[in-house]
């Protein structure tokens, strides 16, 4: 699965997080749909290959889409009003597996507290040592495959092993 556009990445992402938001009973802030998205992509970046081109800044609360902050900063500290649309659901079912892994990985991010989420950033991602407060310094694909190659066992091996498990 490979998205042209941060757009259309981004959207198949909300339109997931709704789905998966409807079936477990869940709502999500600003900050855990920022995070998930950042996670979804360093994943498949990680262990698949590149979803899209996108660059992340390091914001307080760890990564953060820029446009989609701006979109969602209305929600402040609410949950957002997420809509599943059955029929960008199907557009995208055709690619099975990187769907399911995606699934997956907004499923197990759902049942955590926002705040673990944002720990996690901090701790497991190059957010780490990028970060400088009111900077918003981009996070770019080197950035997240140099710090995972010198931070191993991390949180997206776990994720990995969670997502593979038999």
């Amino acid at each position: 699965m490979f998205f042209y556009s941060k757009e259309n990445y981004v959207s198949f992402v909300l339109n997931l997080l709704a789905k998966v938001s409807k079936e477990n009973n869940r709502k999500f802030t600003q900050i855990q749909i920022q995070k998930s998205i950042y996670i979804v992509y360093a994943y498949f970046l990680l262990f698949r290959s590149a979803i899209c081109k996108m660059e992340f800044e390091t914001w307080k609360y760890g990564p953060v889409i820029y446009d989609l902050w701006k979109e969602q900063t209305k929600f402040k500290s609410n949950s957002v009003l997420l809509e599943f649309d059955s029929n960008l659901d199907e557009q995208y079912k055709k690619y099975e597996e990187d769907y399911l892994v995606c699934e997956k990985i907004l499923s197990f991010l759902s049942k955590l507290d926002c705040w673990d989420i944002v720990q996690i950033c901090h701790e497991q991602t190059p957010w780490k040592k990028l970060y400088k407060p009111s900077k918003n310094i981009k996070i770019t694909d080197k950035d997240i495959l140099k710090f995972h190659v010198e931070n191993g066992e991390n949180f997206f091996c776990y994720l990995d092993f969670v997502i593979n498990k038999v």
